[in-house]
Protein backbone atom coordinates (compact mmCIF):
# COMPACT_ATOMS: atom_id res chain seq x y z
CA UNK A 1 0.00 0.00 0.00
CA UNK A 2 1.62 2.94 -0.56
CA UNK A 3 1.95 6.00 1.73
CA UNK A 4 -1.20 7.94 2.53
CA UNK A 5 -1.20 11.54 3.89
CA UNK A 6 -3.97 13.64 4.69
CA UNK A 7 -4.12 17.54 3.75
CA UNK A 8 -3.38 19.33 6.87
CA UNK A 9 -5.90 22.37 7.87
CA UNK A 10 -4.92 25.83 9.56
CA UNK A 11 -6.13 24.55 12.61
CA UNK A 12 -4.26 21.26 12.58
CA UNK A 13 -1.19 23.19 11.97
CA UNK A 14 -2.07 25.96 14.99
CA UNK A 15 -2.22 23.35 17.41
CA UNK A 16 1.05 21.55 16.52
CA UNK A 17 2.97 24.25 16.45
CA UNK A 18 1.40 25.19 19.96
CA UNK A 19 2.31 22.11 21.53
CA UNK A 20 6.01 22.14 19.86
CA UNK A 21 6.24 25.53 21.69
CA UNK A 22 5.01 24.55 25.05
CA UNK A 23 7.73 21.68 24.73
CA UNK A 24 10.69 23.87 23.61
CA UNK A 25 9.19 26.18 26.48
CA UNK A 26 9.63 23.65 29.49
CA UNK A 27 13.71 23.16 27.97
CA UNK A 28 13.83 19.60 29.16
CA UNK A 29 12.13 20.37 32.70
CA UNK A 30 9.65 17.91 33.98
CA UNK A 31 6.18 19.24 33.00
CA UNK A 32 2.86 17.33 33.36
CA UNK A 33 0.78 16.19 30.75
CA UNK A 34 -2.25 18.44 32.26
CA UNK A 35 0.10 21.17 32.19
CA UNK A 36 1.28 21.04 28.88
CA UNK A 37 -2.28 20.59 27.83
CA UNK A 38 -3.04 23.54 29.72
CA UNK A 39 -0.77 25.82 27.98
CA UNK A 40 -1.01 24.58 24.58
CA UNK A 41 -5.14 25.83 25.29
CA UNK A 42 -4.19 29.08 26.87
CA UNK A 43 -1.77 29.89 23.60
CA UNK A 44 -4.60 28.92 21.02
CA UNK A 45 -8.15 30.06 22.86
CA UNK A 46 -7.65 33.48 21.70
CA UNK A 47 -7.05 32.60 17.78
CA UNK A 48 -9.41 29.17 17.79
CA UNK A 49 -12.86 28.32 19.70
CA UNK A 50 -12.94 25.33 21.50
CA UNK A 51 -14.85 23.31 18.97
CA UNK A 52 -11.87 23.89 15.95
CA UNK A 53 -9.57 23.04 18.94
CA UNK A 54 -11.60 19.52 19.07
CA UNK A 55 -11.52 18.96 15.34
CA UNK A 56 -8.18 19.79 15.12
CA UNK A 57 -6.95 17.69 17.67
CA UNK A 58 -9.41 14.97 16.20
CA UNK A 59 -8.00 15.35 12.95
CA UNK A 60 -4.15 15.05 13.88
CA UNK A 61 -5.53 11.43 15.68
CA UNK A 62 -6.96 10.32 12.76
CA UNK A 63 -3.78 10.78 10.66
CA UNK A 64 -1.46 9.72 13.09
CA UNK A 65 -3.58 6.51 13.28
CA UNK A 66 -3.02 5.91 9.39
CA UNK A 67 -1.48 2.74 8.99
CA UNK A 68 1.15 3.88 6.65
CA UNK A 69 2.44 7.51 6.17
CA UNK A 70 5.26 9.14 3.88
CA UNK A 71 8.64 10.41 5.32
CA UNK A 72 7.35 13.76 4.84
CA UNK A 73 4.64 13.86 6.76
CA UNK A 74 3.81 15.87 9.88
CA UNK A 75 5.28 14.24 12.93
CA UNK A 76 2.09 13.90 15.49
CA UNK A 77 3.26 14.12 19.37
CA UNK A 78 0.07 11.50 19.49
CA UNK A 79 -0.39 11.77 24.00
CA UNK A 80 0.02 15.77 23.84
CA UNK A 81 -2.60 16.00 21.48
CA UNK A 82 -4.82 13.18 23.27
CA UNK A 83 -4.29 15.56 26.36
CA UNK A 84 -5.32 18.68 24.83
CA UNK A 85 -7.93 16.43 23.59
CA UNK A 86 -9.26 15.51 26.78
CA UNK A 87 -9.05 19.07 28.67
CA UNK A 88 -10.58 20.43 25.64
CA UNK A 89 -13.99 18.74 25.62
CA UNK A 90 -13.59 18.91 29.60
CA UNK A 91 -14.11 22.96 29.43
CA UNK A 92 -16.35 22.32 26.29
CA UNK A 93 -18.81 20.02 28.29
CA UNK A 94 -18.47 22.17 31.42
CA UNK A 95 -19.55 25.25 28.98
CA UNK A 96 -22.78 23.60 28.02
CA UNK A 97 -23.69 23.00 31.89
CA UNK A 98 -22.91 26.75 32.44
CA UNK A 99 -25.19 27.56 29.79
CA UNK A 100 -27.93 26.08 31.52
CA UNK A 101 -27.46 28.60 34.32
CA UNK A 102 -30.24 31.04 33.64
CA UNK A 103 -28.88 33.15 36.78
CA UNK A 104 -28.57 36.62 36.23
CA UNK A 105 -24.34 37.66 36.96
CA UNK A 106 -26.25 39.68 39.81
CA UNK A 107 -27.88 36.70 41.26
CA UNK A 108 -24.67 34.84 40.83
CA UNK A 109 -22.68 37.50 43.02
CA UNK A 110 -25.46 37.11 45.61
CA UNK A 111 -25.32 33.79 45.74
CA UNK A 112 -21.88 32.75 45.86
CA UNK A 113 -21.33 35.42 48.55
CA UNK A 114 -22.56 32.60 51.07
CA UNK A 115 -21.19 29.61 49.27
CA UNK A 116 -18.22 27.91 50.91
CA UNK A 117 -17.62 25.54 47.69
CA UNK A 118 -17.48 27.66 44.66
CA UNK A 119 -15.54 30.45 43.35
CA UNK A 120 -16.46 32.96 40.71
CA UNK A 121 -14.52 33.71 37.92
CA UNK A 122 -14.94 36.50 35.17
CA UNK A 123 -13.24 35.21 32.22
CA UNK A 124 -14.50 36.67 28.92
CA UNK A 125 -13.10 33.75 26.88
CA UNK A 126 -16.33 32.21 28.11
CA UNK A 127 -19.95 32.07 28.05
CA UNK A 128 -20.93 32.82 29.62
CA UNK A 129 -18.46 35.51 31.45
CA UNK A 130 -19.07 35.12 35.00
CA UNK A 131 -18.87 31.45 36.15
CA UNK A 132 -19.06 29.29 39.52
CA UNK A 133 -16.12 27.05 39.45
CA UNK A 134 -14.83 24.43 42.05
CA UNK A 135 -11.72 25.05 43.75
CA UNK A 136 -10.07 22.17 41.72
CA UNK A 137 -11.39 22.96 38.51
CA UNK A 138 -10.45 26.56 39.26
CA UNK A 139 -6.66 25.40 39.82
CA UNK A 140 -7.42 23.16 36.78
CA UNK A 141 -8.15 25.93 34.42
CA UNK A 142 -6.22 28.64 35.45
CA UNK A 143 -2.90 26.61 36.99
CA UNK A 144 -0.70 28.70 38.84
CA UNK A 145 3.00 26.60 38.41
CA UNK A 146 4.07 25.20 35.19
CA UNK A 147 4.38 26.10 31.69
CA UNK A 148 1.44 28.28 30.46
CA UNK A 149 0.70 29.32 34.12
CA UNK A 150 -0.64 32.52 34.76
CA UNK A 151 -0.54 33.43 38.14
CA UNK A 152 1.46 32.23 41.21
CA UNK A 153 0.91 30.17 44.04
CA UNK A 154 0.96 33.10 46.45
CA UNK A 155 -1.77 35.07 44.09
CA UNK A 156 -3.63 31.71 44.25
CA UNK A 157 -3.99 31.07 48.12
CA UNK A 158 -3.92 34.85 48.69
CA UNK A 159 -7.59 34.98 46.33
CA UNK A 160 -9.18 31.99 48.59
CA UNK A 161 -8.15 33.60 51.72
CA UNK A 162 -9.77 36.57 50.88
CA UNK A 163 -13.18 34.57 49.62
CA UNK A 164 -12.71 32.55 52.89
CA UNK A 165 -12.61 35.58 54.91
CA UNK A 166 -15.62 37.30 53.38
CA UNK A 167 -17.12 34.09 53.72
CA UNK A 168 -16.94 34.35 57.30
CA UNK A 169 -17.73 37.44 57.46
CA UNK A 170 -21.26 37.01 55.56
CA UNK A 171 -21.86 33.76 57.96
CA UNK A 172 -21.13 35.40 61.15
CA UNK A 173 -23.84 38.45 60.13
CA UNK A 174 -26.24 35.54 58.72
CA UNK A 175 -26.17 34.00 62.15
CA UNK A 176 -26.74 36.62 63.85
CA UNK A 177 -29.74 38.39 61.60
CA UNK A 178 -32.02 36.21 63.32
CA UNK A 179 -31.72 38.72 66.56
CA UNK A 180 -31.93 41.75 65.23
CA UNK A 181 -34.92 40.49 62.85
CA UNK A 182 -32.50 41.38 59.28
CA UNK A 183 -34.46 41.14 55.96
CA UNK A 184 -30.68 41.04 54.34
CA UNK A 185 -27.25 41.35 55.12
CA UNK A 186 -24.31 43.31 53.57
CA UNK A 187 -21.50 40.24 51.87
CA UNK A 188 -19.17 40.50 49.53
CA UNK A 189 -18.64 38.08 46.43
CA UNK A 190 -14.80 37.97 45.42
CA UNK A 191 -14.21 37.65 42.02
CA UNK A 192 -10.91 36.51 39.92
CA UNK A 193 -10.95 38.43 37.03
CA UNK A 194 -8.80 36.97 33.95
CA UNK A 195 -8.22 39.35 31.43
CA UNK A 196 -8.38 38.33 27.42
CA UNK A 197 -4.80 38.85 26.81
CA UNK A 198 -2.82 35.94 27.76
CA UNK A 199 0.48 37.26 28.98
CA UNK A 200 -1.63 39.27 31.57
CA UNK A 201 -2.09 38.02 35.39
CA UNK A 202 -5.80 37.75 36.52
CA UNK A 203 -6.93 40.05 39.66
CA UNK A 204 -9.00 40.27 42.38
CA UNK A 205 -12.56 41.92 42.50
CA UNK A 206 -14.69 42.82 45.42
CA UNK A 207 -17.69 43.59 45.03
CA UNK A 208 -20.76 44.45 47.42
CA UNK A 209 -23.67 42.68 47.42
CA UNK A 210 -27.45 42.83 49.36
CA UNK A 211 -27.90 39.07 50.56
CA UNK A 212 -31.67 38.38 51.13
CA UNK A 213 -32.45 36.05 54.59
CA UNK A 214 -34.99 33.69 53.73
CA UNK A 215 -37.41 32.94 56.29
Amino acid sequence: MPPVDHAVTTSQLLLHEAIDQVRQASDGEPVSRGDRAQAVIALLISTLSLELIIDAAEGLLRAADQPVRSAQALPIPVEDVQAVLERVNAIYERQLFEEDDDRSDEQKLIDNAIDPDTVLVHDATLHPALQEFGILELLQRYPCHGVGSRWTAEAAISFLELKAHWLDVALDQWESSADDQSDWIEAKAVILVVPEQPDQPPRVDVRTVQVPIEA
